[in-house]
């Protein structure tokens, strides 16, 4: 059987296997993912969002009330208002009173009355409907009462609920201070359809066509219902389910039809008792439950689809691979042969490379040494020069006046020339003495730093008498340009090391520095300084104040042939004969970077012993 059929056998074995234990447990296995957990979660969404709809509501209408009420009591005891009440003849002033905060909330308020507590006589009134006073009378003597300052009373009116609301106008004396006696009553009928009029979308929205919201009086009477199809035996039926003064939750069977059905108790103050019941069909939920089984079949059937399209794509790139395999490992073999053969020269090659590169390594480092023992030659050559003319001139001198001397003895001499001659012998030899002592000077310098540049002898050392015995042998080179070298080395840096790779370094940074750093028509400043680091090592910087190192530079500054002036005194050699020497050779580091406003500096940190194992390496 080929991998392709395999594959395609094994794929369908594993989504058979894989249908028949999703089956198994969503309907079995897992009670929580499963048929009944989808059913109770449904369930609880239904719940959860009929509570929350009944919530909602009840807390807008109590809002909505007691804004009115906090409004007409504030009206109720305005002075100016009472006043005016107490007076005659204000009939016009009071009604306009009432028709502006009757027009100020629209669809609020029926009407808005005052009536005399005795007579029941009309004092003022809004326009609008305004029922006789015999109507509600008993209301408004219970409201007149003393002490009973509202009262809240729920009644129907043309198939329309209304909340009626009664406050006493209480007269005030000449301090605007209440005295108790009762001035009138202010009647206020608030229709209770109005804080549901810009709801009604959002119930619909919420509780779908098997749901409604009912506002249930104490009589278990339903005063207002806001649904799409609940009919009225229905919205009855859950009416009666009201405990006045009592919230909850029941599932209700209404005509066959199972409702979730959450009641909340509304709060008006001294009223009837008013609840409002919310209902929804659970039809709803299963309806969710049943697009849901949809949904998931769908995706499964899409997942299906897709991982078999990707296994038939999958088996036949691995049948053409297979192909491809059987024909490439027919000549592997001798490919792998052939590439074989072809490595083993390219290493060979690379080893000879090498080994090249290793030898020419050394001699650029023995040439470099070479070069810089050279120039040391030159340099003290030039400073003898100075003054073994002065002892010549001097000794030819003596020479000459000591013939004349012995010319003048035979003829008898004066004691004037005697004296003279002594005079001239003792100036002429301090002159000698002078210079011979310069010139012994720099032949023990030259012979220190040639002995330590042309060897690897390991010796103790201060570190700054070597590097004066080097800026003497600098001093001829020196002493062509405008600059000068200041030195800053601490006077206990003894190092056990070798001294000539040091003075290689630091002859190869000063002259890094002359070559490239510093201009040779502008006056510049080598500072050249050495301190302790810790117990074992030291640090060494040899900076200038030129024009720095370009930053694309800095990371190649120790390559080997890399110059900024070729073909004009650069070889590009001197700083990498430092790092060999400072890694290899002495055992330590070195680095190249920029002093802002400063120029370059090359920092080294070297043990104060050195490492014996690496006398060799270089």
């Amino acid at each position: 059987m080929s991998i392709r059929a395999r594959l395609l056998t094994l794929f369908g074995l594993l989504a058979a296997l894989g249908l028949t234990a999703f089956i198994g447990l969503w309907l079995y296995g897992l009670p929580a993912l499963g048929v009944q957990g989808m059913y109770a979660h449904e369930y609880g969404r239904a719940i959860f969002s009929v509570e929350a709809v009944a919530d909602r509501e009840r807390d807008r209408l109590e809002v909505w009330f007691e804004n009115h009420r906090r409004e007409l009591r504030l009206l109720g005891s305005d002075e100016a208002f009472v006043r005016t009440v107490k007076g005659t003849g204000a009939a016009g002033e009071l009604n306009r009173r009432l028709t502006a905060v009757k027009e100020a909330s629209p669809g609020t308020y029926q009407s808005i009355r005052v009536v005399h507590p005795d007579s029941m006589r009309l004092i003022a009134k809004s326009d609008g409907v305004a029922y006789e006073p015999a109507d509600f009378g008993e209301w408004v003597r219970e409201a007149a009462e003393p002490g009973m300052t509202e009262s809240v009373h729920l009644y129907m009116q043309g198939g329309n609920p209304y909340v009626m609301l009664l406050g006493q106008v209480v007269s005030v004396d000449a301090q605007g201070i209440a005295d108790g006696k009762v001035l009138g009553v202010l009647v206020a009928d608030l229709a209770l359809r109005t804080p549901f009029l810009q709801a009604e979308t959002g119930i619909y929205q919420a509780l779908g066509e098997t749901g409604a919201l009912l506002l249930v009086n104490r009589d278990a009477n339903v005063m207002l219902k806001v649904a799409l199809a609940q009919s009225d035996t229905q919205s009855q039926a859950v009416a009666r389910e009201v405990v006045s003064g009592t919230e909850g939750m029941r599932l209700l069977s209404v005509e066959g039809t199972e409702t979730i059905s959450v009641f909340r108790y509304v709060h008006l103050g001294a009223s009837d008792a008013l609840s409002i019941a919310v209902t929804r069909g659970t039809a709803d939920a299963l309806a969710v439950i049943r697009g849901s089984f949809v949904r998931m079949f769908g995706v499964l059937a899409a997942i299906f689809g897709l991982s078999m399209g990707l296994v038939l794509f999958a088996a036949n790139r691995i049948a053409r691979a297979e192909g491809e395999v059987h024909a490439l490992n027919a000549h592997l073999e001798q490919r792998i042969q052939e590439r074989t053969q072809e490595l083993a020269g390219a290493n060979h090659d690379l080893r000879e490379t090498l080994v090249r590169l290793e030898h020419a390594r050394d001699e650029l480092v023995r040439s470099g040494k070479m070069a810089a023992l050279g120039s040391l030659v030159a340099g003290v050559a030039h400073e003898l020069n100075t003054p073994i003319g002065n002892s010549l001139t001097v000794a030819s001198t003596l020479a000459h006046q000591t013939e004349c001397f012995e010319a003048d003895l035979s003829k008898g001499i004066k004691r004037s020339a005697l004296d003279g001659y002594l005079a001239s012998n003792k100036e002429g030899a301090d002159i000698l003495m002078h210079s011979l002592s310069r010139a012994a000077e720099l032949v023990s310098s030259f012979k220190q730093v040639a002995v330590d540049q042309s060897s690897l002898n390991r010796r103790q050392f201060r570190l700054r008498e070597t590097f004066n015995e080097i800026l003497i042998t600098l001093g001829p080179t020196l002493r062509k340009t405008p600059h000068h070298v200041d030195v800053e080395i601490a006077d206990d840096v003894l190092m056990d090391s070798y001294p000539g790779p040091v003075g290689q370094i630091l002859t190869n940074l000063v002259h890094n520095a002359l070559l490239h750093g510093l201009s040779p028509s502008v006056p510049g400043v080598i500072s050249v300084m050495a301190r302790r680091l810790g117990e074992d090592k030291v640090q060494i910087s040899v900076g200038d104040s030129g024009s720095g190192i370009p930053e694309e530079n800095l990371s190649r500054v120790f390559d080997p042939f890399f110059t900024t002036r070729l073909g004009q005194g650069g070889s590009g050699l001197g700083l990498h004969i430092v790092y060999n020497l400072a890694t290899k050779t002495l055992g330590g580091r070195v680095r190249a970077e920029n002093r802002p406003g400063q120029g370059a500096c090359f920092v080294l940190e070297l043990p104060l012993v050195a490492p014996k194992e690496t006398a060799t390496g270089a």
